[in-house]
């Protein structure tokens, strides 16, 4: 990679990371194109390179929160179970890091544009892969319903966030998910699991 596009890249960071300090101090509709790129220290017209408008934020900064998790969980060594429930764990684990305010503001984004319905989209197909290493490996049956498991741990996933975002006294989302995962994962995989001697 040449020195251009390191800079480009150390740019697109930059933008990035100013909009999620300012999101998460004074809320995603609190803060401005123009606040982001004068605490970035960026020209405007820069801004625009990257991103087509202040919405798009959203998206990249939850696919640059989560792109640790999908590297980190892309080997499926252990078992079916462990794999899938440190995923989950991992996956909320970042949302509760990035702090209750941004998973508001991400919500209310998400739920109001339909420029981002790709997340839904990426978040699934994410767990779909995860699913098909686990067939390749020999862990999970070839007649793994692969589609239909993603969605339906990704809606517990939004479902657990949705009701943190709610109650954030009474719901911890990293022991919710891990609740989950041992009281519904071993009914959801039973079907599917191959076991190993």
């Amino acid at each position: 990679m040449g020195k251009r596009e390191d800079n480009a890249i150390a740019t697109r960071k930059k933008l990035l990371d100013t909009a999620d300090q300012l999101i998460v101090q004074r809320g995603y509709e609190n803060i401005s194109v123009d606040e982001i790129v004068k605490t970035a220290g960026i020209a405007k017209g820069t801004f625009y390179n990257y991103f087509e408008r202040k919405e798009d934020l959203i998206f990249e900064l939850s696919k640059e929160h989560f792109a640790n998790v999908i590297d980190d969980n892309e080997a499926v060594s252990g078992d079916a179970f462990d794999v899938i429930k440190n995923y989950l764990v991992d996956y909320m684990t970042v949302i509760e890091n990035s702090k209750i305010e941004l998973a508001r503001q991400w919500i209310s984004y998400v739920s109001a544009s339909s420029a981002n319905r790709n997340k839904w989209k990426f978040d699934v197909q994410s767990f779909e892969r995860i699913l098909m290493k686990l067939i390749d490996a020999g862990k999970l049956k070839i007649t793994t319903p692969v589609h239909q498991i993603a969605q339906l741990m990704l809606t517990e996933m939004y479902g657990i966030l949705l009701t943190w975002c709610i109650s954030p006294e009474t719901v911890n989302p990293v022991t919710t998910v891990k609740r989950f995962c041992d009281l519904q994962l071993p009914s959801l995989l039973r079907d599917y699991l191959i076991q190993t001697n």
